[in-house]
């Protein structure tokens, strides 16, 4: 066995510029797809904070049905019995309950339609981001005082200061009718909250809609987002399946779960192209030496040497270029992915379509190393089955006609 790893050692030395340029094309390929991955997750992770940071938190509870069917009718009755569960909860780092209700916003040049949401200012900041997003002005903090997007408040030609109407149901059926103040306008990017919402405290909401208590949902931020079904799963425990519905992100939003998966299928089809042209460097390189070795190889055959022996020198071959392939791309794809976690990718010229997805204008990659580890695998297996081919080819040659080349 060691006489055969030398041999094929002596082989890759030999043919030195050939098994650089396939050690580069493994390697290259390894480490563009370590890029290309790390840069999908780290795109994927920031897409998913960005969007559950900005209104809608890692978790959310409801009465059942709200989620189908969301309305006052829906609110939670007994919000200190879901209080009771988070606080049991473990891996929770913020909890705010809010009011959500679509009502009529008019001033006096113009009205239009939008979601109003009624939140405690000091625990909705602990779960969103939507007090960071504010264009002008500031967060609400009085009952007297909205946010609302700048787009709205362009259609409804108002400003900071200005007051508006609000007319809506309340929850006994009722007309409710209440004026406040704008403090702030609301820029985030995301253009149907900019043209569709509207922020009032938790309190004021509570007396526009007459609900005594009453909430339409617990917002919730998990302390690290890979443990969001776990707590998900926590949380459902503690409550009853009949009367709430505890919802995680992937539930809340499945059209943005259905991208990140997309990107996954994405990076398995590069995944295929790569390993594509790297099977055809390692075959490439095999045959050629092959071809240029046919009567060492005859040699080798009238002395004794096995068959099976030249297929596993030649397995070695390229079992030793695979692993050299996959230990440099590796190098190059730790060492580029790691270089932009800590700086980011700024792709600021893209920032209309990539605040759109909530990704924002700088990327920054996220290292996981499961991955390498599965696609070093699949490359070095994929070396191995290459060199069958030419090993067969090698095996199969006549001694007396090889020596005569």
């Amino acid at each position: 066995m060691l006489i055969f790893i030398k041999i094929a050692w002596r082989n890759i030395r030999r043919n030195f510029y050939r098994s650089v340029i396939t050690i580069s094309s493994i390697g290259i390929g390894f480490a563009s797809l370590f890029f290309i991955r790390s840069f999908i997750d780290g795109a994927d992770h920031q897409m998913v904070e960005n969007y559950t940071g900005l209104i809608s938190g890692h978790i959310q509870i409801h009465s059942k049905g709200f989620q189908d069917n969301p309305g006052l009718k829906k609110s939670i009755r007994s919000p200190l019995e879901v209080t009771g569960a988070l606080v049991k909860a473990s891996g929770i780092t913020a909890v705010s309950p809010r009011v959500k209700e679509y009502v009529l916003i008019s001033s006096a040049e113009n009205s239009g339609g939008a979601l109003l949401m009624g939140v405690d200012p000091e625990q909705e900041v602990n779960v969103t981001s939507l007090h960071k997003h504010i264009r002008s002005g500031k967060f609400v903090s009085t009952d007297g005082q909205i946010v609302i997007g700048k787009t709205l408040a362009r259609s409804l030609s108002v400003g900071i200061n200005d007051k508006i109407v609000v007319v809506a149901q309340a929850f006994d059926g009722s007309l409710a009718s209440e004026s406040y103040r704008i403090c702030g306008l609301l820029d985030t990017g995301a253009e149907e909250m900019d043209k569709g919402l509207a922020i009032v405290t938790l309190r004021a909401a509570d007396q526009l809609f007459v609900l005594d208590g009453k909430v339409s949902e617990f917002a919730v931020r998990a302390g690290s987002l890979e443990k969001t079904d776990k707590i998900t799963a926590s949380i459902k425990r503690s409550l009853d399946p009949l009367k709430y519905e505890v919802l995680s992100w992937k539930e809340i939003s499945p059209s943005l779960l259905q991208w990140i998966q997309f990107d996954v299928a994405f990076s398995d089809f590069l995944l295929l192209v790569i390993l594509l042209v790297v099977a055809a460097g390692i075959l490439n390189t095999l045959l050629m030496g092959i071809l240029e070795r046919v009567r060492e190889f005859g040699i080798m055959l009238a002395l004794g040497t096995k068959r099976r022996q030249i297929v596993l020198m030649i397995g070695i071959e390229s079992l030793i270029l695979g692993l050299a392939g996959i230990a440099a791309g590796f190098a190059l794809g730790a060492g580029s992915s790691g270089y932009f976690a800590v700086h980011g990718i700024n792709l600021s010229s893209f920032s209309a379509a990539l605040d759109e997805y909530y990704t924002g204008s700088v990327i920054y990659p996220r290292i996981s190393y499961g991955y390498p580890v599965i696609y070093g695998t699949i490359v070095l297996i994929t070396s191995l089955i290459v060199s069958i081919y030419p090993a067969w080819r090698a095996a199969r040659l006549n001694p007396v006609e090889a020596i005569r080349g």
